[in-house]
């Protein structure tokens, strides 16, 4: 186990697995070179080339996209104010990487094919009548067929690689939960659970980061000050959250109220990637603890679909909890550390009920080891090709950041 650079820790991600030298590269140099396809529950691979699914007579549509490069929250958004639908009538069952030439199926509601709005770079390659929207329950995870370019130190990248396929890997949140240009959501969303408004637009228009383009700096700069005619002049189209604020605050709304104007869909993502920040802390507090596939007391374990207190040789994968209302905390050393973790951030499990409906968020469990699958690589050329899957709400970059070790993940494509 080795520690991590300052921007992991920042969010929660405490520690490598793995103690080899940074191998270095490049991921995501082109949306070709990370390529990610849904598959569904009962296998069905949702291939960039095509998929055929079985209709059933219904008022949903679900429609295969391959998207690159696209947003998937922003893409729902989009064909649902194009198609004058409201956000609930348009639905996925899991958030694609966005920069990425990602597969997947999205479902609409009472719509023709024909319908469908054109919107650059995506392309719809199928639709199917359903009697129901596409859910979470519907899809086991992705496939994944990945290139780093780049490596610096191919020895390095072997013994990483190696080491991947025996050492238990923390299924953390990975970066784009956070953000790696403007690593905030997790920020936006304990001052939502915290209500604290003017703490939330001050995280939204006064951090201001090296990497965001220069129009964004000084739009922030604006609304930081609180000229928001021009911060709202001078923010492109694409940042819907600031613009939402912004106009709000013009039309004389009160902070809250003008916070409460972003699209549900994107509060939503704040609220949970606080919820993700809290769950990589304790991870990582629970890496101190023992090996992730070692159970010790205190653990929740699943056993047959249920979750459980590890007792004696009781077999059953570590899980912890997505702290929320409505779930069990563990015991012993392992409760105690994530008391601490909840201590020292100032939030309690009650605290994810106290939102205004919609955004009230409770708890659930997570297997504390990424689930690795049908895992391959190779290394030519100074590239490392991998394919594997993983389960649905798993993270590939956590597996490269091992490889990689990046100090800074935007300048290597995270």
């Amino acid at each position: 186990m080795l520690e991590a650079p300052p921007f992991d820790r920042e969010l929660g991600m405490l520690y490598y697995a793995t103690d080899t030298c940074p191998a270095g590269g490049v991921i995501k140099a082109s949306p070709e070179d990370f390529i990610v396809e849904e598959v569904l529950a009962d296998g069905t691979v949702v291939s960039v080339s095509g998929v055929s699914l079985a209709p059933r007579v219904g008022e949903w549509l679900w429609v295969h996209v391959v998207k690159r490069n696209v947003d998937t929250l922003k893409l729902a958004l989009r064909i649902a104010r194009a198609l004058g639908l409201g956000s609930r009538d348009v639905s996925v069952g899991g958030i694609k990487d966005a920069r990425a030439l990602a597969s997947q199926i999205i479902s609409v509601r009472g719509v023709d094919a024909s319908r469908l709005p054109r919107v650059p770079n995506v392309q719809y390659l199928g639709a199917w009548p359903m009697d129901r929207p596409i859910m979470p329950s519907d899809i086991y995870g992705n496939r994944f067929a990945i290139v780093v370019r780049g490596v610096e130190r191919e020895g390095c990248a072997r013994e990483a690689l190696r080491l991947l396929l025996r050492t238990p890997l923390p299924n953390y949140y990975g970066y784009q939960r956070f953000g790696t240009v403007r690593p905030v959501s997790h920020l936006l969303g304990r001052a939502l659970i915290m209500r604290d408004a003017d703490g939330f637009l001050d995280v939204m228009f006064c951090r201001v980061f090296p990497r965001e383009s220069e129009s964004a700096k000084r739009a922030r700069e604006l609304a930081c000050r609180g000229d928001y005619r021009k911060a709202l002049e001078a923010f492109p189209g694409k940042f819907i959250e600031e613009r939402a604020v912004l106009r709000s605050l013009l039309r004389g709304r009160d902070r809250w109220n003008a916070i409460m104007s972003i699209p549900l869909q994107i509060l939503r993502v704040y609220v949970e990637a606080f919820q993700a920040y809290v769950f990589n802390l304790f991870l990582s507090r629970r890496m101190e603890l023992g090996p992730l596939d070692l159970p010790v007391e205190g653990d929740l374990v699943e056993v047959g679909g249920q979750v459980t207190y590890y007792a004696g040789d009781l077999e059953g994968n570590v899980v912890l909890p997505l702290v929320g209302a409505g779930i069990r905390m563990p015991s012993g050393r392992v409760g105690s550390a994530l008391a601490r973790v909840l201590r020292e951030l100032g939030v309690d499990a009650p605290a994810f009920l106290r939102l205004p409906r919609g955004l009230r968020a409770y708890g659930s469990y997570r297997r504390a080891r990424l689930e690795l699958r049908d895992f391959a690589y190779c290394i030519e050329g100074g590239a490392v090709r991998l394919q594997f899957t993983l389960p649905r709400g798993s993270y590939a970059t956590v597996l490269l950041r091992e490889l990689v070790k990046p100090v800074d993940p935007r300048a290597h494509g995270f």
